[in-house]
């Protein structure tokens, strides 16, 4: 390189580092702001301001142009941690025992970020800084939440909440929470809670919404730590909170450093909840280990694809075996049977003690095989009656979930009103005995599988057992335990062409199972489609919800078969024994016109995507339906993507009149009585 060469590359170098410069004055400018009244994270979507002085308060947050909070006051609080000292100390410290040491702004790449600092006093030796972090990306609509707090030798923090958000009540406003598909609640003064991952909290988020849009709330946790979502309705007010039981490897005594795992994320979308989960949530979930999957990636056998129906038969009687080969005989080959009561205690009872299975059962299994149909028995994958044999003979009390002062999670069915432990998942005992069912059932009664209950509806327990391998408290421990016993039995002990299956569909086990049974979403609420908009595509549900015994003909059977056939679920899970009843043929009719429907919609509903419900106009007048909160519309329809990128709306109508409603295009149509119909858009 010559001298005048190098001359005129410092130069504009010299130059592009002055524009380089230039432009990140320009951006911390206009990203935040400190002075001695306040101090502001804003990006042009996102505009947070925080009060200086001696005490820390949100006074405004503007979210794409929406105020969700306008009122200083209420944020004082944004963490509670609790301490577990050397001598027994277990004081739950807020930030007004602290000492507030103001803000520091922090610049990183695109990303400008405050920084908060509290001084908390342990005891006249001992203090420690707690230290919040509020992150702001450029052009981003979500700000991100995070903390993390000094723990000193001898010192862990046992719980935390964080971050805790109050915001403005909306107007006529609506809470949703990720209870089974999803479901919405009016905002009366109480405490909501969703515990995840579990039945009540399938994912991890709550919605706030109105006719304005959606205040969203999110943590990112990719290890599916246990966690409980609370969202607090007082006056004016609502408060979201996550509170969690910690794992004690979080307080690093190494650093002495405890920091919370993950990142909460807050925004608002205008557009409404839908999109709020549509455009945060579900891109989220593609990068974790279960939501990154295809359907096409995880070697389902064919024959799960093709069932449509699945029937619930329980006990082994003569009128079960009578009722399961009618349905058979009904309603063609290929529908699944989940079998329960087959073991030889009575149902919720000395578990995991299921053998010897019942008189003919094995018969009965391979009978309905024969006519072309599968049949997956069920067992418990997590409770362990203490006054069964085996736990005696197996130490079963070693295996056992502890709770902090040692004595054990204990719980009472009313289907058998018997005591059961909770075990711990991560115990080698337990993952042994589920590992020996899972062999014993496939090789003795030849079935097509195992339904292994409770692993993705029930909520974690932090276990303090300290025989188990992991560190004691709460944290990931419970969703990895389960995860190595699942990835060890899918790739050594499931049989060729069969499946796993567990009830519920908490979203971290979804690529652990083939197929997951939906039917414990509560009915105190409104059921909305949260589940199928954020993981349509990537998993096979079957079912809706439970059917009441007494109420298979007054309308709610239909109802919940429209709704799961609409969701892209498989049909059914009905009680045999009941649809095959003379009185019930006009159910049995509209279940087979649906399966039948269904069969041609497999490449929407098998990697296709849920777009959205749809009410149509028109003639569709609204009924009362048991045991569903309001009204439902006779004629219901959803909006589908098919793999090959077709628009299509399905709508299915439930009552016994014809009725001709108005399509998205303003054109009528006439939907049959008790008929499904599909529709390109």
């Amino acid at each position: 390189m010559t001298s005048k060469q190098c001359n005129i590359n410092r130069s504009n170098f010299a130059g592009r580092t002055l524009k380089v410069l230039l432009a990140t004055v320009v951006a911390l400018m206009t990203a935040w702001n400190v002075n001695a009244d306040d101090a502001t994270l804003s990006n042009g979507k996102v505009k947070i301001t925080f009060a200086q002085g001696n005490k820390f308060d949100i006074t405004s947050m503007i979210l794409n142009g929406h105020k969700v909070i306008d009122n200083a006051g209420l944020n004082t609080e944004p963490w509670a941690l609790t301490y577990v000292g050397p001598q027994g100390e277990n004081p739950e410290l807020l930030p007004s025992h602290a000492v507030y040491e103001g803000c520091k702004s922090i610049q990183s790449g695109d990303t400008s970020k405050l920084q908060f600092t509290w001084l908390l006093t342990l005891s006249y030796s001992i203090s420690v800084n707690v230290k919040m972090t509020v992150s702001l990306p450029k052009d981003s609509e979500l700000a991100y939440w995070d903390i993390e707090a000094g723990t000193p030798q001898g010192w862990i923090i046992r719980e935390t909440q964080f971050p805790r958000i109050t915001v403005n009540r909306p107007t006529d406003g609506k809470l949703i929470t990720s209870a089974g598909w999803g479901n919405e609640y009016e905002l009366k003064e109480k405490t909501f809670e969703s515990n995840y991952p579990s039945w009540s909290g399938s994912m991890q988020l709550m919605l706030l919404h109105n006719t304005e849009g959606a205040f969203y709330y999110s943590t990112q946790d990719r290890n599916a730590c246990g966690k409980r979502f609370e969202a607090i309705v007082e006056g004016e007010k609502v408060t979201l909170l996550t509170d969690v039981i910690n794992s004690e490897a979080w307080s690093n005594h190494n650093s002495m450093t405890y920091e919370l795992p993950w990142t909460t994320a807050t925004g608002f979308s205008t557009e409404g909840w839908k999109a709020a989960a549509t455009q945060w949530y579900r891109p989220f979930t593609f990068t974790t280990q279960w939501g990154n999957k295809t359907l096409e990636s995880r070697n389902i056998p064919k024959w799960l694809y093709d069932t449509d129906l699945w029937i619930r038969a329980k006990h082994v009687n003569d009128a079960t075996h009578e009722a399961v080969n009618k349905a058979i005989d009904y309603f063609g080959k290929g529908i699944g049977v989940h079998w329960y009561f087959w073991h030889h205690y009575p149902y919720d009872t000395h578990y995991p003690d299921y053998f010897p299975a019942k008189e003919h059962f094995t018969e009965w299994i391979a009978d309905v095989q024969n006519k072309g149909c599968h049949v997956v028995p069920y067992i418990n994958g997590r409770l362990w009656d203490p006054d069964a044999d085996s736990y005696k003979a197996m130490n079963g009390a070693s295996a056992s979930c502890r709770k902090a002062d040692g004595t054990l999670y204990t719980e009472i069915y009313p289907t058998s009103k018997v005591l059961n432990t909770v075990t711990c998942p991560a115990s080698k005992i337990w993952q042994g005995i589920i590992t020996n069912l899972v062999d014993k059932i496939q090789s003795e009664l030849k079935t097509n599988g195992v339904y292994i209950d409770q692993i993705a509806a029930a909520a974690p327990q932090p276990c303090w057992a300290k025989n188990h391998g992991h560190a004691t408290g709460g944290g990931d421990y419970w969703h990895y335990a389960y995860r190595n016993l699942m990835e060890n039995l899918r790739a050594s002990h499931l049989m060729r062409n069969n499946i796993f299956i567990s009830e519920e569909n908490s979203e971290c086990y979804l690529d652990l199972f083939d197929m997951l049974l939906t039917v414990n979403t509560p009915r105190d609420g409104r059921i909305v489609p949260l589940f199928p908009i954020v993981y349509s595509g990537r998993l096979i549900t079957a079912a809706y919800t439970y059917t009441p015994t007494d109420a298979l003909t007054k309308g709610d059977f239909r109802f919940e078969n429209m709704q799961c056939f609409l969701y892209g679920s498989q049909l059914g899970w009905v009680d045999p024994t009941l649809l095959m009843k003379d009185e019930a043929k006009a159910e049995a009719a509209f279940l087979k016109e649906l399966m039948t429907m269904r069969k041609a919609q497999h490449d929407v509903f098998y990697g296709g995507r849920y777009i959205n419900d749809y009410i149509p106009g028109g003639d569709n007048p609204k009924v009362d339906v048991v045991g569903f909160k309001g009204k439902q519309n006779v004629v219901q329809g959803s909006e589908w993507l098919s793999t090959k990128g077709k628009r299509v709306l399905y709508l299915v109508n439930m009552d016994n009149a014809d009725h001709t409603v108005t399509l998205p295009d303003g054109k009528q149509m006439t939907i049959k009585s008790c008929k499904a119909v599909s529709i390109n858009l």
